[in-house]
């Protein structure tokens, strides 16, 4: 299936305006970067003891390298990795990870959680909230991590850490084209010796004659903190988001197929507040504690889908609310030389609700409001016998008001060789389930009870030709029980579903010169329902990626990236479920130092304007160019 594609150039002017006046900082704000509270998916802070966890990190670099305009071209052609747009570029981004449902991923931003409960996305979150300019790192944790993040951690961990620097320095840009305009500033500042500033702010507003492409979003990130090399470190962030975007429904067969031409609306804000301070003692112990507050109000109109091989959709007004509030202390101590401990406790308190209004005809309101407190408790381990041999456990209880739920974790990580380690990972997930759920008049059951994961792993990595190649292959198999599943004949959600994932993924890099380096990965998922007629939408048995990056001179680059992904199912009310065929995209970037204080970045998305649809009905834009220009002052 294909449908009209056309080519946009737009134009990204950053001109950087530091107050420093420093030649070093002109190309590149993050060099002196200082990540104080680092992100280890462990509560193990040290981060040379918790190797064996599964995870991969992209640096600011890797990030401006692809030069991306949203999210989902980051993570898109990573292992495991599948991005769902839904509504085309306005519309909901959603992340799964080895298979699992967008709502098994815990999402921290600066280590808040901001998975939202109270709609039908049951916890899932839109990544399209968040502008990739201001990121300094991405980090994917794989398998279940309820041991450390609590609720939610079926499949994976997102976490997203937003640029910081100890320098005195300010930029500020303007993004403009065809159809899109935008702007960044970015200001950081050491206040007295031993506390730095950072504020980060960036617009984006896009307009087109067709709507599913029309949005806009303001955010804004700030931080006060403490340096990294004092005995006490702290700090204290916050961020917010405002957007909003139209588009075709979910499932309406949009641009192609919808019988309904007007758009869905939605309108959200996302508000975070954090406090960290930890300390280290004479003796070694390390004791930490962390608040957070995040909060979410989301608006939606949704015109209704008309009927087709599915049923109508009928249209509905809905507001949700949801706010939280975590507190966590930890304390790490060193046992022994091989013996580290990490113990801790956590509380959180959640509050939101909807109120909506459906037309059967009639208006049908379907209100609820809920509030569920958790508290925990739990304690980690890594244990090094030999300096070949590193091993992790954790266990963790949760402790609702009519409930409990133990989960426990086991990675061993044994190095072969200098070239060769292997690694083996046992875990255990948890979700509470959604108030969307539990709660809503229609549909809810307040005895459902937490779905739950089993997570096996073992991995093998192993350099070559003198480090210059290196490889890795991991083995997998995920299980999800008591899933929560809409049960037609008593019309109402119940536990009953199944799922068991099993999968493998390979992935190299190869420094085949100074100037050239190569980076593959394939990703095959075996995914079974348990139940014949049953499958998961937008989940390809096989995907992959090649990257290459040459640097033709020291000031002159180019990278590509080709993503490959197979057949896979999808659905729309319009056609019923149709398997979709593959589809493959190549990204070309370009960087150019014309001098110290000037570069340039050309980025092609869809070079080979690949025009096939990657969700039924919805139009694929075809090739897309940005030309973003770096002045420094």
């Amino acid at each position: 299936m294909s449908t009209n594609t056309k080519k946009k150039l737009q134009l990204n002017i950053l001109t950087p305006l530091y107050i420093a006046g420093s030649a070093a900082l002109c190309n590149n704000i993050s060099a002196n970067e200082v990540e104080v509270f680092t992100v280890t998916g462990s509560h193990i802070q040290d981060s040379s003891l918790t190797e064996a966890v599964a995870n991969i990190s992209l640096s600011a670099a890797d990030i401006a390298a692809m030069a991306p305009n949203n999210l989902a071209d980051v993570l898109t052609g990573l292992p495991g990795i599948d991005i769902s747009q839904q509504g085309g570029i306005s519309g909901l981004t959603y992340l799964s990870i080895r298979g699992g449902d967008p709502n098994f991923v815990v999402i921290l931003i600066d280590g808040v959680k901001v998975n939202d409960p109270t709609n039908s996305r049951g916890g899932a979150f839109d990544l399209g909230s968040i502008d990739p300019s201001v990121i300094e790192k991405v980090d994917i944790f794989y398998g279940s991590f309820s041991t450390v993040y609590g609720s939610d951690g079926l499949s994976g961990v997102l976490s997203i850490t937003t640029k910081k620097s100890d320098q005195l320095a300010a930029n500020a840009g303007v993004k403009v084209g065809e159809d899109i305009t935008g702007g960044s500033i970015r200001v950081s500042s050491p206040i007295g010796e031993s506390v730095n500033f950072n504020l980060n702010a960036s617009l984006q507003d896009r307009d087109n004659s067709t709507f599913s492409e029309a949005f806009q979003r303001k955010q804004l990130t700030t931080t006060i903190r403490s340096n990294e090399n004092l005995n006490t470190q702290w700090d204290v962030s916050a961020f917010y988001v405002d957007g909003e975007g139209q588009y075709f429904p979910e499932d309406s067969g949009a641009d192609r197929l919808a019988e309904i031409r007007n758009p869905e609306t939605r309108a959200y804000t996302q508000s975070n507040a954090a406090a960290r301070i930890q300390h280290e003692f004479k003796n070694a112990l390390n004791v930490s504690l962390h608040a957070a507050f995040s909060k979410r109000d989301e608006q939606l109109s949704s015109p209704g889908i008309a009927a087709g091989v599915l049923d109508s959709v009928p249209p509905i007004e809905t507001t949700t609310k949801y706010k939280r509030t975590d507190i966590n202390v930890t304390a790490n101590y060193p046992l022994l030389d091989s013996l580290h401990a990490a113990i801790g406790v956590a509380a959180s308190d959640e509050d939101g609700g909807m109120q909506s209004i459906i037309d059967f005809g009639f208006p049908l309101e379907a209100n609820y409001s809920l509030n569920r407190q958790v508290e925990s408790i739990f304690t980690e381990l890594a244990f090094t016998p030999f300096a070949a041999i590193n091993v992790m456990s954790g266990i963790r209880y949760d402790k609702t008001d009519n409930l409990s739920v133990t989960t426990k974790r086991l990675l061993a990580n044994l190095s072969l060789d200098n070239n060769t380690r292997l690694s083996a990972q046992y875990s255990e997930g948890f979700k509470l389930s959604s108030f969307f759920a539990l709660g809503h008049p229609l549909v809810g059951n307040p005895e459902l009870q937490p779905e739950r994961s089993e997570n096996i792993e073992l991995s093998l990595a192993h350099t070559l030709l003198k480090n210059r190649l290196s490889t890795s292959m991991s083995l997998y198999q995920n299980t999800y029980s008591n899933l929560v599943d809409f049960d037609p004949e008593t019309f109402t959600n119940v536990n009953r579903s199944k799922v068991r994932v099993k999968g493998a993924e390979a992935s190299g890099s190869f420094q085949a010169s100074e100037a050239v380096k190569l980076t593959a990965q394939i990703t095959y998922t075996d995914i079974n329902t348990f139940e014949a007629d049953v499958v998961l939408r937008r989940r390809p048995e096989y995907k992959g990626s090649v990257n290459v990056n040459y640097e033709i001179t020291p000031t002159l680059n180019v990278a590509a990236k080709y993503t490959i992904n197979g057949k896979y199912y999808d659905s729309s009310v319009p056609t019923g479920q149709l398997e979709l065929d593959g589809y493959n995209q190549l990204d070309v970037s370009v960087y150019w130092a014309i001098n110290q204080k000037t570069n340039v970045r050309l980025n092609i998305q869809n070079a080979l304007n690949n025009d096939q649809e990657q969700t039924i009905g919805f139009n694929n834009l075809g090739s897309q160019a940005s030309l973003r220009i770096y002045r420094g002052i």
